[in-house]
């Protein structure tokens, strides 16, 4: 099974006062150690982007953040990319969630989970639901 990983669950695992901190270690370990039936897993340069933000928000330096985060330490890790098509598509989506709190990388986030046929999202975002997929944790 197809998981994607947002950006939340990046940013919870590596602030520890983060009020998500523990579920995020804790889920994790549950993949790390096959707990989960997810095996393949996705995120997208737009969530690396706004995790690196974040993350380096809190920390003084970039090479902090960055190793703190380690969104793309893992090699069972795929980042896709958001195309000029993708950003079409997400614009479209983006206006038809005006009246919601749905972000542009939300709607991103939406079209590549579409794309690859993946439906469950590890995330601390309720948009996610809002947008039609299941979320863990």
């Amino acid at each position: 099974m197809k998981l994607f990983l947002d950006s939340g669950a990046f940013i919870a695992r590596a602030l520890k006062d983060d009020r998500y901190h523990a579920a995020a270690i804790g889920v994790f370990e549950g993949i790390s150690k096959a707990r989960h039936p997810f095996r393949l897993f996705y995120t997208s340069n737009y969530v690396v982007d706004e995790t690196v933000t974040f993350v380096q928000s809190v920390y003084e330096t970039r090479e902090e953040a960055y190793r703190r985060n380690a969104v793309s330490a893992s090699p069972s890790l795929r980042v896709l990319h958001v195309s000029e098509e993708v950003e079409g598509e997400a614009d479209t989506a983006f206006r038809r969630y005006a009246s919601s709190r749905v972000s542009y990388t939300d709607c991103t986030t939406q079209i590549l989970m579409q794309r690859e046929g993946i439906d469950t999202a590890f995330s601390f975002d309720r948009d996610l639901e809002t947008l039609g997929f299941q979320r863990i944790p």
